[in-house]
């Protein structure tokens, strides 16, 4: 599924598949309306039995509420890879700045 819109994520693209892993790869900014549609893209493809990573290679911001689900997100199924650094720190303080 890919989803385009101007100022939030511009597009999640299934970027690489193979038998059990799905990879998305997320451009632009993740929050609002459009972290529960990236959290409910995740959901459908763990309920498909589907090992999901999350590209975040071309993710320029994420708001706290975009962070609250990606942290909700993160387990035994999805794992983010190629993550700024920036972002990263986000997540381990929660979204605090």
């Amino acid at each position: 599924a890919t989803f385009i819109e101007t100022a939030p994520v511009k597009r999640i693209t299934p970027a690489a598949k193979n038998v059990g892993t799905v990879t998305l790869k997320l451009e632009g900014k993740i929050h609002g309306e459009w972290a529960s549609l990236l959290e409910q893209e995740c959901f459908r493809l763990v309920h498909q039995q589907k090992q999901v990573r999350l590209d975040f290679s071309g993710v320029s911001y994420v708001d706290p509420e975009g962070i609250q689900v990606v942290r909700n997100l993160l387990n035994g199924h999805i794992q983010i890879i190629n993550c700024p650094r920036f972002i990263v720190e986000l997540l381990d303080r929660g979204g605090q700045p």
